[in-house]
């Protein structure tokens, strides 16, 4: 988790840092000099099975330590691609690439972040998810689970996830919410004013 903090990068990275640039190991009584990189591997599998109390504690530690008010949540995905079939990983689904590498299986990356730049919450999707149907997971996801701003934060996400259904979606429960829009603004007859569109044409 540290490495991931000071030094994001892959176990192979994470596992250079450890044995020649960082100081850690002296900190922590530890000698990472004979950590294999087969055990970093393993440590992010067991990791991942608790994800959720970890961002949840992350969450927390960092809103007592710099004051946050998290007033603002910005949510966005991305893809990445695989090489091999990855037949044994369902999440492993063909859909459109991001990096034009749509010939292979992808999996989808969604994170949300607060207005400081720090991770609330990440989850993958397949590859083939849609991604304005992903929204709503997210964000209730984060409910009760990750110290947000007394009010609802407001919500800041591209045009690829603003769809009408998750403009009403927002509005319905009372988010504010800015979006970047390729086509006209209609005003929805639920929107309730909570909107604040920036078209590219605009910026």
């Amino acid at each position: 988790i540290i490495g991931r903090m000071v030094s994001p990068g892959s176990e192979l990275q994470t596992h250079d840092w450890l044995q020649s640039r960082t100081g850690l190991g002296e900190l922590l009584e530890y000698d990472f000099g004979s950590i294999s990189l087969t055990r970093l591997y393993k440590i992010s599998d067991k990791l991942l099975q608790h994800q959720p109390a970890l961002e949840t504690f992350l969450g927390a530690q960092e809103q007592t330590l710099f004051d946050l008010n998290r007033s603002i949540v910005l949510y966005d995905l991305t893809n990445t691609y695989f090489e091999g079939q990855c037949t044994q990983n369902p999440k492993a689904q063909f859909g459109r690439s991001k990096e034009k590498r749509s010939d292979c299986p992808l999996v989808t990356l969604g994170l949300v972040l607060d207005g400081n730049g720090f991770p609330l919450s990440s989850q993958v999707f397949p590859g083939n998810a849609s991604e304005p149907a992903t929204l709503s997971l997210m964000l209730d996801g984060l409910q009760g689970k990750n110290p947000l701003a007394v009010e609802k934060p407001v919500i800041i996400m591209d045009a690829g996830i603003a769809s009408a259904d998750n403009i009403a979606w927002l509005s319905e429960r009372g988010y504010f919410y800015l979006v970047v829009s390729r086509e006209p603004y209609v005003q929805d007859p639920r929107d309730q004013d909570n909107a604040v569109l920036v078209r590219e044409t605009e910026q």
